[in-house]
């Protein structure tokens, strides 16, 4: 029986390949065979992991995008998403759809239902020739399994680690193509500025370009040095 999900779980607006920058190499080399994968799908398996922040949900929902765009249906399932009726049932039939992707997936390891679940969703979308995507935050040589058939399906899964950018010109990369796909261009003064004033964090940064999208609009200026120091000395209007 396929259980359908009451509740549609939207896609964030910057959650693209294109906004998608990496460092090492050797991640670059995975994240090509993932998109090959989606593009020319065999029943290919990923599980992504790292820390909180390093951009699996990012990749998740990019592929659920790239995927739609295609013409093609997809599922995405953020288990730490605590409002949603996620039950093992809910994994029954997925395998019908050319992309599922489960994020932040390491709660239902240990539980049996929900690792016969699993199990089954892996073998028969490879069966279907699908794609799916696991994340979590932990690599999968650290769970505690609690049954052989999860065990044995984890065979065919490319694991993945993802890491923080730690170089400023990719994190000056990233916010740049974030801000193309927001409508304006970030020069590389007002990047190095935003990280000398607040961090080298990715997410804090984007949490900061966004509210300088914002402001563009309302003053409909360009996002030069001097309008960012403006804007962003100004004091908080609070209502």
């Amino acid at each position: 029986m396929f259980v359908q999900l009451p509740l549609k779980i939207g896609l964030r607006d910057d959650a693209c390949f294109e906004t998608f920058v990496t460092e090492k190499e050797s991640l670059a080399l995975a994240f090509n065979g993932l998109q090959s994968a989606l593009t020319q799908p065999g029943g290919s398996a990923f599980y992504l992991y790292g820390e909180t922040g390093v951009g699996k949900t990012h990749l998740l929902q990019a592929s659920c995008r790239f995927i739609t765009e295609q013409g093609q249906a997809s599922v995405y399932l953020p288990f730490e998403d605590h409002s949603l009726p996620l039950i093992p049932d809910v994994l029954t039939g997925l395998e019908q759809m050319p992309l599922v992707c489960l994020d932040d997936m390491n709660g239902m390891i240990g539980q049996a239902k929900w690792e016969v679940a699993l199990a089954n969703l892996i073998t028969k979308s490879s069966v279907q020739g699908h794609t799916l995507i696991l994340t979590g935050a932990v690599p999968m040589n650290d769970w505690d399994i609690a049954t052989t058939d999860l065990a044995k399906s984890l065979m065919t899964v490319l694991p993945i680690e993802m890491q923080a950018l730690v170089e400023k010109e990719e994190i000056i990369l990233a916010l740049q193509r974030h801000s193309k796909r927001l409508g304006f261009e970030l020069p590389n003064d007002v990047g190095n500025y935003l990280i000398k004033q607040f961090s080298m964090d990715l997410q804090e940064l984007l949490a900061v370009l966004k509210l300088l999208e914002q402001a563009t609009l309302v003053e409909k200026r360009r996002l030069t040095l001097p309008f960012v120091k403006e804007t962003l000395n100004k004091p908080l209007n609070i209502l």
